[in-house]
């Protein structure tokens, strides 16, 4: 049965909502353990939602009555104990929401000069945010904004502002953040060059990568391999993983259905091995070639362990008719030093959320992620071994933003 929302409904659960949309802390009664960022998207606008649910295998989860109101474009990021819900397209603010009991505590305050690029829990001890804001143009700013969020006392510092054209010509192009990690004492972060105004790559033959002291943010160097082209895509912050061991995945895709204007290298995985400043002259992963068939560009992914990623991969060759539309998805494992790539069975192809964070969560050998199949919105639940996906609960929404599961 296909999800219809109408008007009505709409209203009357901002109506509800936004009894919780004061400047003050709010404990607004929501049931369970997990929390999703949902979007309901009509012909005119996308309205954003939290709500907690106590499942993810079974049952609907409902904004009916439920669910608290997010102003503006929002994704979504988490890190220790607590879910941010971010802003965007000129929205600035960042809402930090905790569990307490059956309840969702919901403190906003902090607010950037741009929007939020990137935020996360770099090295993965729940106490630190590391979080990036970029003008989307010159006109706004010509300095990128990196940053450092307490998570215990949601307070920002080590704010450092680093000029675009320092990190690359932008006489020449300017460019869009796609992914950062934290290894051995050093930032690294991907990005893509772009005409700020169409949004067109016309440079799709070099890979960027840039090194900056960590938590001083100051730029060392930028590191190019010619093998593939940019890491990552728009918004979609996938475009570098860590491994346990420090290694660093580097995932290029140039994949027209997420706003690349062109592809000229082929779509392929590299490696930084730990403590290094350069590439592995002896890694490369052709995505590509590890699918049967057409298709073989990851467009989106989470690090899972094991030298392994949960993906989004595509399953078609696009062509420029298909720019931005995400299309022809399948759940995938990709095991990077096999380098090989299992699509997942039991999940169908799915039309991706564009670009956005990928919603995706993991509990021990299973992982979460939200799609739209022929009868609505579900979660559906992969085990990771046996690459093989069940359906679970029902989301009546239209697009699962956010996921995470609070203690």
């Amino acid at each position: 049965m296909k999800i219809e929302i109408t008007f009505k409904i709409i209203l009357a659960l901002i109506i509800l909502a936004c009894a919780s949309c004061d400047n003050d802390d709010d404990d607004v009664p929501t049931p369970g353990t997990y929390i999703l960022g949902l979007g309901v998207t009509t012909s005119t606008e996308t309205t954003n939602f939290v709500i907690g649910a106590k499942s993810l295998a079974s049952g609907a989860i409902s904004l009916v009555g439920q669910g608290t109101l997010q102003e503006g474009y929002r994704d979504y990021a988490f890190g220790g104990d607590t879910f941010y819900s971010i802003g965007g397209l000129g929205v600035t603010d960042v809402n930090a929401i905790t569990s307490k009991g059956d309840t969702l505590n919901i403190q906003p305050g902090l607010t950037f000069e741009f929007q939020v690029d990137d935020f996360k829990d770099v090295e993965g001890n729940g106490t630190t945010m590391l979080g990036i804001s970029s003008p989307l143009s010159p006109s706004t700013s010509t300095n990128m904004q990196f940053y450092t969020v307490d998570i215990a006392t949601n307070t920002r510092s080590n704010v450092t502002n680093i000029p675009f054209n320092s990190v690359y010509d932008t006489s020449r192009h300017w460019i869009f953040h796609t992914g950062m990690e934290v290894s051995g004492g050093k930032l690294y972060q991907t990005f893509y060059p772009v005409d700020a105004i169409s949004f067109n790559t016309q440079n799709t033959d070099t890979l960027y990568v840039a090194i900056y002291s960590y938590p001083s943010f100051q730029l060392e160097e930028v590191i190019t391999d010619v093998r593939v082209g940019p890491a990552g895509a728009f918004n979609t912050r996938s475009g570098i993983f860590k491994a346990e061991n420090g290694d660093l995945y580097t995932v290029s895709t140039s994949s027209i259905s997420n706003g690349y204007s062109q592809s000229t290298k082929p779509a392929g995985i590299l490696r930084i091995p730990a403590g290094s400043n350069d590439f592995d002259e002896n890694y490369f992963f052709n995505t590509q070639d590890a699918v049967s068939g057409p298709g073989g560009k990851i467009a989106h992914a989470i690090y899972i362990g094991d030298n392994k990623l949960f993906a989004a991969v595509t399953v078609a060759d696009h062509t420029i008719e298909d720019r931005w539309s995400d299309t022809n998805l399948r759940l995938a494992i990709v095991d990077l030093i096999a380098q090989t790539i299992t699509l997942v069975e039991g999940a169908p192809e799915f039309t991706g959320n564009g670009g956005r964070s990928f919603a995706a969560l993991q509990e021990g050998n299973k992982v979460y992620y939200g799609l739209t199949d022929e009868d609505g919105l579900y979660i559906y639940e992969t085990d990771i071994d046996a690459a093989t996906a069940v359906r679970g609960t029902e989301v009546r929404a239209t697009f699962v933003g956010g996921l995470a599961r609070l203690k």
